[in-house]
């Protein structure tokens, strides 16, 4: 019988000689900013769809960058605004041929192709990504190294909240206390809203920050990634905040993930005797 050493080898020439008619998309030309053709044959929801390449194979693929509402979640309803992204995605895409544009990491862990989206028109290209995002009906959704666009995903977003677009129209009219909405977290789960909170405590996870008012179940979870993103978080440590952002139910208690600085609307510093 070979060694360890022996059939290590030999494993790793098979899979060298076999792994590009399998997937052609993760050969080693074809991983890093390529940039790929082909048609938009179903939307899923707000962020996924499937393609039909020039070869006639399909593919499915998530939007880098963004994290619309949730419409077929295995573990969670139809969250707010899913349907409505949805829509929207399938106006801009169904049917069309698309250019989708790689980053560093090609694929998730399941198997689906990343890709950046556009629409190339006459009157020039439209990022479907950050259109979900400036329509309100996304939010960033930021996974290192796939960070190239980084700062037109955030100018979306700044859009979105200055003209109310979306899901920031309807959460300007929701002003809740983490204890209201640890209350009322059956009716609020998956539904956007803006939460007002005195930042009595913190900690540090290993994606990002949890923040909490004594006496309260419900958190404000800030990824902090790329590190720096937020700031001195640290400093937000007795103040009050808003910030908008979705209720989720978690074993912790109710929880509101905020993944950009634009999703706080205010830090207020009170004043010390």
């Amino acid at each position: 019988m070979p060694g360890p050493k022996r059939a290590f080898i030999l494993a790793l020439l098979l899979l060298n000689l076999f792994a590009p008619r399998l997937n052609p998309l993760l050969t080693p030309g074809a991983a890093w900013g390529e940039t790929i053709r082909a048609t938009v044959m179903t939307v899923f929801d707000g962020d996924t769809v499937e393609i039909l390449l020039d070869n006639g194979r399909t593919e499915k693929v998530r939007y880098l960058m963004i994290d619309a509402p949730e419409l077929h979640h295995p573990k969670r309803e139809v969250e707010e605004f899913g349907l409505e992204a949805a829509l929207a995605n399938r106006d801009l895409v169904l049917g069309k041929r698309v250019r989708l544009e790689t980053d560093v990491q090609p694929r998730d862990r399941f198997g689906r192709l990343l890709a950046f989206v556009w629409i190339d028109r006459p009157d020039g290209s439209i990022l479907v990504n950050e259109k979900l995002v400036e329509e309100g009906f996304a939010v960033p959704f930021t996974l290192p190294p796939n960070v190239r666009y980084l700062e037109r995903i955030r100018s979306a977003l700044m859009r979105a909240r200055n003209g109310g677009k979306g899901f920031w129209g309807v959460a300007a009219g929701r002003l809740f206390t983490p204890k209201q909405v640890w209350a009322d977290l059956p009716l609020l789960a998956g539904c956007f809203l803006t939460l007002e909170m005195h930042v009595d405590g913190m900690t540090r996870s290993k994606t990002g920050w949890r923040l909490f008012e004594r006496g309260a179940r419900t958190t404000l979870v800030l990824f902090d990634d790329p590190p720096g993103l937020f700031g001195p978080i640290a400093a937000l440590k007795g103040t009050r905040v808003r910030v908008v952002g979705k209720v989720q139910a978690s074993y912790r208690g109710a929880e509101i993930h905020v993944s950009d600085p634009v999703q706080i609307l205010s830090v207020f510093h009170p004043a010390r005797p």
